[in-house]
């Protein structure tokens, strides 16, 4: 009588060494006319091995084969369910941005009927499926254009996360699989992301139903899991002992994993608004006019809830890089002068996520962010870059248009 397969499989960690559980001798004769069969799934960093058997056919596959074969049908599968996903989340984030803006809909270059107001879901509905305007017939292909990015940037994410691994370091180590907790909390907070980038691009608007949702889901998710965090509220590199010991984490996260899940998006949550609201501060004194909108301060509270305060940081050291790149662009195609800065935070928060095992380990950020005077030199040189930034920012608005376009 042949063994059940799932009695037969043996697993093994690479480091906890080789265990082989004794076959009934009943079942011994079977196994003698199998071929082992290994395999290896990484999860989360981990090597995990099993080992089983399967009926001899008479041509045994090499175990890279078998790998690589299960490891290639999986990632397609997943990439396709993750574009399905994004092109769904896509095209339901460009109907609520037109929706939370008041408009009935939004053309390519905006005519008399976007500016008609409307609340009604299926108007909307109707004129985003629609490709062109029926008023002046101008096309309406940017829905179409964020659905199917969308779609195309959920699957890239997906692989970037599961197969390259962009966010594992060694001092978070979930118990669950990154795509059962990490991924969709993620993909979330991505399309929320989105919708606040939509609105801010269409009608310089950060709604702040949408904030304060995805506020209230970040630290209830943190909460409930405990292991929603890509780095804890405290890592400490610096210690004498780091060689032997490892970073010094303190004693209560691990005996309260879920406090610490309520601590980490609300450390993130006063670095990020708090910061930005200092930023406004800022740029009122140097451009005679607020820089940032209260709705910038608030998108600054969502990113601080899902990343936490280190990541936050990195986002608004990141995000005057990203405002004078997608500035300088948007400028020299289209002649606009002003675009706001909310999708520049967006931008920089979507580069930390897509990096930030590079950024902690090797940036060493991990070594600074463990030093409180460091962290404050570090906030200190963020503001100073900012406020450059805005100065230059009060310059180049100075210039016309006519003379960026030669």
């Amino acid at each position: 009588m042949s063994l059940p397969l799932q009695n037969m499989l043996i697993a093994q960690s690479v480091t906890g060494g080789l265990r082989r559980n004794p076959l009934p001798r009943s079942d011994r004769c079977s196994v003698s006319r199998c071929v082992p069969v290994r395999y290896v799934e990484l999860e989360d960093g981990h090597n995990r091995v099993f080992i089983g058997y399967r009926p001899s056919t008479g041509r045994r596959r090499p175990p890279t084969e078998v790998v690589a074969h299960n490891v290639l049908i999986d990632s397609i599968m997943i990439a396709a369910c993750l574009f399905l996903v994004g092109c769904l989340g896509g095209f339901s984030a460009s109907v609520l941005a037109v929706w939370l803006i008041g408009l009935e809909a939004v053309c390519d270059s905006p005519c008399e009927a976007c500016a008609r107001p409307s609340g009604n879901l299926s108007t909307i509905l109707k004129s985003v499926l629609s490709r062109r305007c029926s008023k002046c017939g101008g096309s309406r292909r940017w829905p179409w254009f964020a659905t199917f990015a969308t779609g195309a940037f959920f699957a890239f994410y997906g692989w970037m996360l599961i197969d390259v691994h962009c966010q594992s370091v060694t001092e978070v180590r979930p118990e669950s699989s990154l795509w059962q907790t990490r991924l969709p909390f993620q993909l979330i907070f991505l399309w929320l992301l989105l919708i606040v980038t939509l609105t801010d691009l269409l009608d310089y608007i950060i709604a702040d139903f949408v904030v304060l949702l995805g506020v209230i889901f970040a630290i209830t998710a943190a909460v409930v899991s405990g292991e929603m965090q890509i780095i804890h509220v405290w890592v400490d590199w610096n210690s004498e002992w780091v060689q032997l010991n490892g970073p010094y984490l303190p004693e209560w996260m691990k005996q309260h994993q879920h406090l610490h899940g309520f601590v980490w998006p609300i450390a993130g949550i006063v670095a990020g608004a708090g910061l930005m609201w200092l930023l406004r501060c800022i740029g009122s004194a140097i451009l005679g006019h607020p820089a940032v909108g209260l709705g910038d301060v608030t998108l600054m509270a969502l990113i601080g809830a899902f990343l936490g305060w280190q990541p936050t940081l990195c986002t608004l050291a990141i995000a005057p890089i990203a405002g004078l790149v997608i500035g300088i662009s948007i400028r020299v195609l289209t002649g606009r002068s002003f675009v706001a800065f909310g999708p520049y935070l967006t931008s920089a928060a979507v580069v930390v996520l897509l990096s930030w095992r590079w950024l902690w380990v090797d940036l060493n950020l991990r070594t600074l962010f463990g030093h409180w005077p460091t962290v404050a030199a570090m906030i200190v040189a963020a503001g100073a870059a900012v406020s450059l930034a805005l100065g230059m920012l009060r310059i180049y608005r100075a210039l016309p248009s006519e003379v960026m376009k030669r």
